[in-house]
């Protein structure tokens, strides 16, 4: 078969296509104007041509009968247009700047005159938002490349010049976040609200936790980011829409070559240091090129990206001291008391005395695997520090990543085009122990070694039927795998230290975490997640259509996105278990204040108050398919009134386990397991299928002069279901989950059949129960369990906005806005078995008198938010060797929940569920965010010192800098939970008198008054409310300068030098918040820490 009757076939796909397949995600813009007159009379029927100066290809059209043209689905990139009509000269503007998703307005002027003459601008238009309500920003390439960016040089650091976003920061674990992906919150929303793509195709681990791959900056070629009303055709989304467009070849030979550098000698210390910087190197280098296959016909780009980041880890920790280990409290301000003696209610209890010393413990009563495990963890190295931040030491982490990217671009024939392009990255990781092979805490304690290997690949073919009908069809493919294993897989660690039942298996291989409160968490032992296997693939596929008919632009389509997720882990105690050690089992009910000497004391006689482990039968998986369709209008209802709205309809079918049993759902009003897939359970476990997800989007931009736009509107947004596969995938008997609780907050945790739980008794068998052929598992096994709802409704965001643009002198462009919005039925992790009745222990919790329970049944419970701010952002687009952009909010959040590391947040009051609500954790009352480029005017081609010596000596010169300051975060106060004996309730302090800021800093030093908070004593939550105090502030400069070096009149040479945290000011993060611990209200190594220790980088880069 021929080319032509190839491209006649996708051509017919396309338009038999236009009722199954649609997109949500543009990887194009559109270009719009009217033509006039000298009189501004409308021009009707003259010919506009739009022609990419890079690549050559042009589109032509006749303004109607208003005047007016669109363009509709271009390249990003950069036109010239221009406008012809017999009898008049010839109008052209040129360097007109198209960014993807966006909407670019040149408005031209005929005059009298022969077509043989022209009239050309060659300054850019201002960059007024003149048709459309949507609320955001455009990153350019010069942006990407030519700002500081610290982390990784990932251009998601650039999110923090985004109104309304927070600034971008790492998430998760260091191996499942693998490509380093940034998180941020925009508008209030959480991070899973976002919706990150490259060229249109997904770029997002399945929940949107995470990106799964992140483009070099030198590689990009524009980033779109809207945060709120989006068109109708953008979905999925209650946060931020980002688009990433990667550069394409062009008829010229491009490309560039480079490398930065970082080691330790030329970075800061730490402000908590205690000691020289470890030894760490930081490698980034790689290339690009592009550049004509056929000129103006074909084209190719590709890049490859190698990252070497070998990283010396200093770390400050609490560890027990010698007199501590061996039972010796004497020095303690907390009175220990031996929970063999008094009432089991805590009551009456005896102070532990041992030789007539009173707060010291029988070493025969001290547990000698108890004395095992603290042989293997190294005592104090800080002299005088005490019994908090007393231990000091190195760790070290590498990571090892390669990347490449291969983009092919044809201009076919007419007009249509065709893109293809694959991207790769594979990370190589480890991270070793402060412990050696017995773990520890340092470092989250991500003792592990990981591989993650991701792909992304598209196929976009665009073809025009007429220069008023369009339409895209694209085919997304996103993969990626992730394997980790903890450093001490295969060994039978926890057996040799006494602990049975723990090493069964090479899953279960290792030693199991002691996480004892007051001290450094876990004190040995690795993360409970390790090891893992998990493999997702994505399916987009997907069709719009665009039809320009007068002066609306219809454009309508769909997209089906098939979901696959397979995952092999423990999660949430871990497959080597977990003991953790508190202070009730040896306070005192109603007594002193308790603190870390109880803790300690708990775990030397081996009373914890909770044991668990996870044990994998069954790989979790999971299969969904989602639909999105719409159709939307931009009319240009005047000569200055644009108005845009549409409706975007959106299915997510419930998703089903790869094979029938590998799903079940816990029902905590029957104490029963339902199968999936067995009997006559369906494989979606009966989740409901909604087909009214409805979403009308409505704005309007309205042009007083042309200087000046008003802008507004409203839209809603849903988004998809914020598992990441723990609901579905850590119940019975997929994972067994052996959790042992307390009854009380000062009793020992006991197994279902009431025998106390202990390291020294280990853990039981797993049982694997037959399922019934019914499919439901009665009398449920005693252990945590999660709840799926099946009457769960997709979260949505209302949000609108109002705004005014104004276009000044000297190229700056003024926008005010206000944007607000509300959360509608957003997910929060809430125990249905939590605790109830303050003071009732395990009794006030609803399954323990009809079925004994007293694990975790966890559900999505559906709540909400709302979000209202002032964003103002003032630009300069880059001319006359200047680029600015500054970005102010003052903003309020509020909800009931806050999203976490691992994305859904928890519930902390059960009793009193309104005391959830209260500002969110990310809320920051203003933040202000300045960045700037900035050429200096001297040298060659520039306005001074142009010619001679000293244009070799002041030529070349470029400086840039982003400048952050934000107001602290919330953060509330704690105690303990023992007087409130309420399980999975969150106990607050009291107050008396006023919360006061001291602004101390390090262990002398207290960040507020402590003196006004005090422990309740009684069955009832404190006075003090949840995120009611506000800590540090922040402020960052990161700064950089160039100088540019011709070598040939196409090769320059560029030497750069940056300065993150150039001003050296430390960053802190909030004050220990509990009162029980022996730091409460102090800002230190171990608690709330420090950042913003300037790092030097050193670069060189080749371009031509």
């Amino acid at each position: 078969m021929n080319r032509n009757k190839i491209l006649n076939c996708i051509a017919i796909l396309l338009f038999l296509s236009s009722s199954i397949f649609v997109f949500g995600q543009a990887v194009n813009a559109n270009l719009l104007g009217t033509v006039t007159d000298q009189t501004k009379a409308s021009v009707p029927g003259a010919t506009v041509t739009i022609t990419e100066v890079k690549s050559g290809a042009s589109k032509t059209t006749q303004t109607n009968a208003s005047g007016n043209y669109d363009f509709e689905a271009i390249q990003p990139g950069t036109y010239e247009v221009t406008a012809a009509e017999q009898g008049f000269k010839q109008a052209k503007t040129e360097n007109v700047s198209v960014v993807v998703n966006t909407s670019v307005r040149v408005d031209l002027t005929l005059a009298l005159g022969s077509a043989t003459e022209s009239v050309t601008v060659s300054a850019a238009p201002d960059v007024l938002k003149t048709d459309r309500a949507d609320v955001g920003i455009d990153i350019s390439s010069k942006q990407a490349e030519d700002l500081p960016l610290g982390t990784n040089r990932n251009f998601q650091g650039l999110l923090a010049l985004v109104p309304g976003a927070t600034k971008p920061h790492f998430q998760h674990s260091t191996f499942f976040n693998a490509a380093a992906s940034l998180s941020t919150e925009v508008n209030g929303q959480s991070r899973l609200a976002n919706n990150t793509e490259i060229e249109g195709v997904d770029d997002n681990e399945r929940s949107g936790l995470l990106q799964v791959l992140i483009p070099p900056s030198e590689a990009i070629q524009s980033v779109s980011v809207s945060t709120a009303n989006y068109q109708a055709e953008f979905g999925r989304v209650g946060g931020a829409v980002t688009d990433v467009i990667l550069k394409s070849g062009t008829n010229d030979f491009h490309g560039a070559a480079y490398e930065f550098n970082r080691v330790s000698a030329l970075a800061a210390e730490n402000y908590f240091q205690s000691g020289p910087n470890p030894v760490s190197t930081y490698n980034y280098y790689g290339g690009n090129v592009g550049g004509p296959i056929i000129h103006d016909k074909l084209f190719i780009f590709g890049d490859f990206l190698h990252v070497s980041d070998h990283q010396g880890q200093f770390n400050t920790l609490t560890v027990p001291t010698a007199a501590n280990r061996a039972g010796d409290f004497s020095a303690s301000p907390n009175k220990i008391y031996d929970p063999m003696t008094g009432n089991a209610d805590g009551t009456n209890r005896s102070q532990f005395s041992y030789q007539g010393r009173a707060n010291v413990i029988d070493p025969a009563r001290i547990s000698p695997i108890a004395n095992k495990i603290l042989a293997l963890v190294p005592l104090p190295n800080v002299p005088g520090a005490g019994t908090t931040n007393n231990y000091t030491g190195v760790t070290h982490y590498t990571r090892d990543t390669n990347s490449f990217d291969v983009k092919g671009d044809e201009n076919l024939r007419g007009e249509d085009h065709l893109s293809i392009r694959y991207s790769y990255q594979k990370v190589n990781q480890v991270q070793s122990a402060l412990f050696g092979m017995a773990g520890g805490p340092a470092q989250g304690a991500t003792n592990a070694r990981g591989t993650q290997a991701a792909y992304n690949t598209a196929a976009n073919y665009t073809h025009v039927f007429s220069p008023a009908l369009l339409a895209e069809l694209r085919l997304g493919l996103n993969h990626y795998r992730n394997t980790a294993r903890n450093l001490d897989y295969g060994t039978s660690a926890s057996a040799a230290v006494g602990i049975p039942g723990v090493n069964v298996d090479a899953a279960t291989s290792g030693l199991a975490s002691i996480d004892i409160g007051g001290y450094s968490s876990p004190i040995v032992g690795t993360s409970a997640s390790y090891p893992w296997d998990r493999g997702e693939t994505n399916i987009d596929v997907v069709n719009n259509w665009t039809k320009v008919q007068g002066n609306h632009g219809l454009k309508f389509g769909a997209e089906v996105r098939r979901v696959r997720d397979d995952l092999i882990q423990g999660q949430v105690f871990g497959q080597r278990g977990n003991f953790q050690y508190r202070d009730g089992q040896t306070a005192l009910k109603n007594g002193p204040k308790t603190g870390q000497a109880n803790d300690l004391a708990s775990f030397l006689i081996d009373d914890p108050n909770q044991v668990g482990r996870d044990v994998g039968v069954k790989d979790a998986s999971w299969r969904e398919t989602q639909v999105f369709a719409y159709a939307q209008d931009t009319w240009q209802a005047s000569s200055k009134l644009t108005l845009n709205y549409g409706l975007r309809w959106e299915l997510y079918v419930p998703p089903t386990p790869r094979q029938a049993g590998d799903y079940s759902n816990y029902d905590p009003s029957t104490n029963s397991l339902i199968i999936a897939g067995i009997g006559k359970n369906p494989m979606n476990l009966g989740m409901k299928t909604r087909y009214t997800y409805f979403a009308p989007r409505l704005g309007f931009a309205y042009r007083m002069n042309d200087k000046t736009v008003v802008r507004g509107g409203y839209g809603m947004s849903y988004e998809s279901y914020p598992d990441n596969l723990n609901t579905y995938a850590t119940n019975y008997p997929l994972k067994q989950n052996n959790a042992f609780q307390s009854l009380s907050s000062y009793t020992q945790a006991v197994e279902p059949n009431g025998t106390p739980a202990s390291m020294a008794a280990g853990f039981p068998a797993p049982l694997l129960a037959a399922i019934p052929a019914n499919g439901i598992i009665t009398n449920a096994p005693q252990q945590a369990y999660n709840v799926i709802n099946l009457n769960w409704k997709a979260p949505y965001v209302e949000s609108w906005n109002a705004a005014v643009q104004r276009a000044l002198p000297s190229g700056f462009v003024l926008d005010v806005a206000y944007v607000g919005n509300v959360g509608v039925g957003q997910a929060q992790n809430y125990n249905l078995n939590a605790g109830l009745v303050a003071g009732a222990g395990a009794k006030g919790q609803p399954e323990y008198a009809p079925f004994g329970r007293t694990a975790s049944s966890t559900v999505f419970k559906q709540t909400g938010s709302n979000y209202n701010s002032l964003q103002v952002k003032l630009e300069h687009r880059y001319t006359n060797g200047l680029s600015a952009s500054s970005a102010y909010t003052y903003q309020k959040g509020l909800g009931f929940v806050s999203s976490n590391g691992s994305g859904v947040g928890g519930t902390n009051f059960y009793i009193d569920f309104s005391r959830n609500y209260s500002r969110l954790a990310n809320d920051r009352t203003h933040t202000f965010v300045q960045s700037a480029i900035y050429e200096f005017p001297f040298g060659r081609g520039k306005k001074w010192l142009n010619s001679g010596v000293a244009s070799w000596i002041a030529g070349g010169w470029q400086v840039s800098g982003v400048l952050s300051l934000e107001t602290g975060t919330p953060f509330t106060v704690t105690a303990s939970s023992a007087s409130l004996n309420a399980p999975s309730n969150t106990q607050v302090a009291n107050i008396n008198g006023s919360f006061h800021k001291l602004k101390g800093i390090g262990t002398s030093n207290a960040w507020f008054d402590t003196s006004v908070f005090s422990q309740p004593t009684t069955a009832a939550y404190g006075d003090t409310g949840q995120n009611a105090y506000v800590g540090p502030g922040f402020f960052n400069l990161d700064a950089s300068a160039f100088r540019k070096f011709p070598i040939t009149e196409r090769v320059n040479l560029e030497l750069r030098g940056e300065a993150f945290s150039i001003t050296n000011t430390p960053q802190f993060g909030n004050p220990s918040n509990s009162i029980t611990n022996a730091d409460f209200g102090h800002i230190d190594g171990a608690n709330g820490g420090a950042s913003g220790n300037r790092v030097i980088e050193l670069a060189g880069k080749v371009t031509f």
